[in-house]
């Protein structure tokens, strides 16, 4: 009997560019890519979320963090954001290190239902990010303090929480301080109390629409989208990305029905055994980064 090929990518109507959401994967990362842009954006955002002024932030779209070796888990940060307002507070130390001088902020909006395995992979990712950050000789008191902030369209707790902070702490007594300087932040874009400032951004980032712009910062980065939406080169990117998935569709119900599957096909199988199913529509919407995967699964590399 053939084997039925199995639908990693879900089937979802096409949108146009200009009804994508902040939420959407596609424009997230287009709004970080764009240099005028995405520092400002991030700026704004991390402001909103924390409740506090970000004077300078350092944005690095996209970054991949290698596992220790070719046979462990890489990792990929949508918004690896280093804070540059405090630098100068560190005197003798090069302002470009962000290795010792730079808090640093990791933003995934993630529109995958994974709720059972989000603690453990934001885990993960906090120990990847730590190991790039110290070089040899530094004291592990100069390491930056990591904060990941994971949004979601869902309540990852059932509290009905729009905010969800956790830091560590003595579980015999929790007035004794512990600080590692690792934060983990969870949003749920629907969930109750926090701030207004925080609750419209939310709303604003899960339906990017004027009718919900409702103060400056908001209005700031409506400004910004509008700007992102309206270049035509990221019109085509779009165009791309949508041709790009339907041509990964096409190969899985292909070669799925055969023993041999193509090099797409495997990274897709691959990814799902993994639990890495959210990088499954970004290979999709991202060629270099679909190729990055090919060699981090080492899938087709004995042709090169």
């Amino acid at each position: 009997m053939t084997k039925q090929p199995n639908h990693f990518i879900p089937k979802l109507p096409p949108r146009r560019l200009e009804d994508l959401n902040l939420m959407d994967d596609f424009l997230f990362q287009e709004m970080l890519m764009q240099e005028d842009i995405g520092e400002e954006f991030c700026r704004i955002l991390l402001s909103t979320i924390l409740g506090r002024p970000f004077r300078r932030v350092k944005v690095i779209p996209q970054k991949s963090i290698p596992g220790p070796n070719t046979n462990l888990h890489g990792i990929r940060i949508d918004a690896y954001i280093e804070d540059l307002s405090e630098e100068e507070t560190l005197p003798g130390v090069h302002m470009s290190d962000a290795r010792v001088v730079s808090d640093i902020y990791d933003i995934e909006p993630n529109n995958t239902y994974e709720k059972k395995t989000l603690p453990r992979r934001t885990r993960y990712y906090h120990s990847l990010i730590d190991a790039q950050l110290l070089e040899k000789g530094i004291d592990y008191g100069r390491l930056p303090n990591v904060t990941t902030i994971i949004i979601l369209p869902y309540d990852p707790f059932g509290q009905n929480r729009m905010l969800y902070t956790f830091k560590m702490q003595c579980t015999e007594d929790s007035s004794v301080a512990y600080n590692d300087g690792t934060t983990k932040i969870f949003l749920y874009t629907k969930g109750k109390g926090s701030g207004k400032a925080l609750r419209d951004m939310l709303n604003y980032m899960q339906e990017t629409t004027d009718d919900n712009v409702t103060n400056q910062d908001i209005e700031a980065v409506h400004r910004l989208v509008r700007k992102v939406k309206q270049n035509q080169e990221v019109g085509i990117n779009y165009m791309k990305s949508w041709e790009r998935e339907a041509y990964i569709r096409n190969e899985g119900k292909t070669e799925g029905k055969s023993e041999g599957h193509s090099d797409i096909c495997q990274l897709i199988r691959l990814l799902t055994e993994a639990d890495r199913t959210d990088d499954i529509p970004k290979i999709a919407a991202d060629p270099v980064y679909c190729d990055k995967l090919l060699v981090e699964f080492n899938i087709g590399q004995e042709e090169y």
